[in-house]
């Protein structure tokens, strides 16, 4: 049952509801037409125990209640952890939304700040330059202008707080490299198989990255509903070697362009440590490179 409980998505929770909206409706029906009552009104204390209902039948009735009921408990309590889980990640995202406000006022602070600063240097050189017999204030002020610190402007305001969304965005993708790429394909069923071979059934969104090429497999960019569940696939993404299906797909995180070059870097890096040192295995955890003895 805990695994279940934990496994259940909101998509999962409106499939269990209308499991039992249908179980439910379908005991109600057979005890109307067993019993011979119209409609909901119908249904009454007085009228289940008048002549001709056996008790038989009554039982028969209640013990098919019992066992719909019975059989929904784990996925009302599953349904319920959803519900839960759901409205903690409401407030994390609450909480995500009211610290880039914070940041982006703490931003504006500084700008106001810094212009301000800007505008008494300029009133200083200004007054400078009259004093040594400069022709005159508008040529002052223009080649104050053009040798001053640019002031940020609100595109580039917008650009910042793009920019730290898409950070928080990005840590809840994955980028899956090697997995088979065709005209016609599946594309989620692929993707369920793979986390399938690792054990995990999370709720995603998958997309083929770039244009299609025939000497090439295009990437797929993974979204799920939480870093979590992003960190906890990528520990277990290394048992993909084991598989006979997908042992030549690798997972990988999200990275900016920056964290990309940075990659690269390291990788150059841990291949020529490994063509100097044959007799270590070298890896990179945690953004450094590291090694231990062969096996």
């Amino acid at each position: 049952m805990g695994d279940a409980v934990s496994d259940t998505s909101a998509a999962d929770v409106d499939i269990i509801l209308k499991d039992v909206g249908a179980d439910m409706n379908a005991w109600i029906g057979n005890l109307r037409t067993v019993l011979k009552f119209k409609s909901h009104q119908d249904v009454a204390v007085e009228k289940l125990s008048k002549p001709g209902i056996s008790k038989d039948t009554l039982a028969k009735i209640l013990f098919e209640g019992y066992q719909m009921v019975y059989s929904h408990r784990d996925k009302f309590e599953s349904s319920r952890v959803c519900v839960e889980k759901l409205k903690s990640e409401l407030i994390a995202a609450q909480r995500s939304v009211v610290k880039l406000q914070q940041q982006l006022l703490d931003f504006q602070e500084k700008l106001l700040k810094t212009q301000t600063e800007q505008l008494q240097g300029m009133s200083t050189v200004v007054d400078t330059a009259v004093d040594k017999g400069m022709r005159s204030y508008s040529q002052v002020l223009s080649r104050t202008i053009k040798n001053s610190v640019p002031v940020l402007s609100e595109q580039t305001l917008k650009k910042v707080v793009q920019e730290a969304v898409t950070d928080e965005d990005r840590s809840r993708n994955l980028v899956v490299f090697g997995l088979t790429d065709e005209a016609t394909e599946d594309l989620d069923s692929k993707i369920s198989s793979l986390f399938s071979d690792i054990e995990e059934k999370p709720s995603f969104e998958a997309v083929r990255i770039g244009e299609q090429l025939e000497e090439r497999n295009r990437p797929v960019k993974i979204s799920l509903r939480n870093s979590e569940t992003v960190h906890r696939i990528l520990q277990k993404a290394k048992n993909l070697r084991k598989t006979a299906t997908h042992k030549t797909v690798y997972v990988q995180p999200d990275r900016s362009p920056e964290e990309r070059a940075k990659h690269r870097e390291l990788v150059t890096e841990m291949r020529r440590r490994a063509r100097e040192d044959p007799d270590n295995y070298y890896y990179i955890h945690s953004g450094s490179i590291l090694h231990r003895d062969k096996d």
